[in-house]
């Protein structure tokens, strides 16, 4: 019986012997097998939350009162909220907003100890950022709670109820379709330039026909520079195509100007480029290009602020990671330009970091590209 199982078997044991030899022996096979499912999976669990927290909110209080400061008080210790910022008037507010500095506001009237004494059910104006969907929608939640459930310190009773109105700057309707899809005219052109630079490269040795390339009487900056046209071609036809179906059949408004879109959109896939030209420098086959593709993929998209603000990533130093991730910053531009007619003032700020990225990325590949010719 075992002779036949020996016998029978041989070949196919003899195979799975020698596929798992070739695996473990090449070392950026062990690596892909060991280290993107333990990054993954503090990524995951750290970013991809719906329980928000870290919130910066801030607070316009026009009564200024012992209860109106209490009601202030109980926001500030709940453990949803990290920073509380004091403005003066509607017009600092309302920056902050714009500016993303914070993510809520609530606007507190000059009659609300007033009302609240004579139980008149004082009203509290609660201001949220629409561009982040989810988030708004929670935030709300946990301080519509905080107003349900106030009673002044030293109080057992309570003596008014709190009625609070929402309302969703840029977003009145927290619309799904306009958050995800302003995202989306990010991710998705990002996903085709990586995946063909990525490839570029590793498809000649593949091919046999790098040492070709090494011959042809072109500096490496010019050989970059052919290897990132093409990819970049295709990107930014497909957010052409992306944010012409965005407008037209999803009916996404667009608020902001075409030309600075485009701009800012090229600028990302540059840097997306430089990434995948990287990746694909140190890579021998398109199939480990492809591996090093979905490594750089699903935490780029996961520490952007597309699944949660970015300030509700923890620990801290996966947070301040997010610095040399240029999706997040363009996911900021993205949705700037597209929901609040970002000016070019804040685009710029949000466009120098990437600039930078695509730099040092396209010196990478640069880099390791020579390296590989000598």
């Amino acid at each position: 019986m075992f002779e036949f199982f020996q016998q029978k078997y041989s070949p196919l044991i003899s195979l799975i012997i020698k596929e798992f030899h070739s695996v473990w022996r090449d070392k950026k096979s062990r690596t892909v097998i060991f280290l993107p499912p333990v990054l993954q999976l503090f990524i995951f669990s750290y970013a991809a939350t719906l329980d928000i927290t870290n919130i910066k909110a801030g607070i316009l209080d026009k009564d200024n009162t012992d209860i109106s400061r209490e009601f202030i008080r109980q926001i500030k210790t709940s453990r949803y909220f990290d920073k509380i910022y004091y403005f003066k008037n509607n017009a600092e507010l309302k920056k902050a907003i714009d500016e993303e500095k914070v993510r809520a506001a609530v606007y507190i009237n000059n009659d609300f100890t007033k009302k609240y004494k004579a139980k008149n059910n004082p009203e509290i104006l609660i201001i949220l950022d629409g561009r982040h969907t989810n988030a708004s929608q929670i935030i709300g939640g946990y301080i519509s709670e905080i107003a349900s459930n106030f009673t002044p310190l030293g109080q057992i009773k309570k003596e008014g109820k709190i009625s609070f109105k929402i309302r969703n700057k840029y977003n009145p309707n927290l619309s799904y379709h306009w958050f995800i899809i302003s995202c989306l005219m990010g991710i998705l052109p990002m996903t085709t330039v990586v995946l063909l630079s990525a490839l570029s490269l590793a498809r000649e040795k593949e091919n046999g026909t790098f040492d070709e390339l090494i011959v042809v009487p072109l500096k490496v900056r010019e050989i970059i520079l052919g290897k990132v046209s093409i990819p970049l071609f295709f990107g930014m036809l497909d957010g052409i195509i992306i944010l012409l179906i965005s407008i037209f059949i999803f009916k996404v408004p667009f608020l902001g100007s075409f030309v600075l879109y485009l701009f800012a959109l090229g600028i990302f896939l540059i840097s997306i480029a430089g990434v995948g030209l990287f990746i694909s420098a140190y890579c021998k086959t398109q199939q480990q290009s492809m591996l090093g593709v979905f490594v750089f993929m699903f935490p780029a998209m996961m520490l952007s602020g597309y699944t949660s603000p970015v300030e509700n990533i923890t620990p801290l130093f996966l947070q301040k990671m997010t610095i040399i991730n240029p999706l997040r910053f363009f996911l900021v531009i993205s949705k700037g330009i597209i929901l609040k007619n970002m000016n070019f003032y804040y685009i710029f700020l949000n466009l120098l970091p990437i600039f930078i990225i695509s730099f040092i990325t396209l010196f990478g590949a640069g880099r390791a590209f020579k390296n590989k010719l000598e």
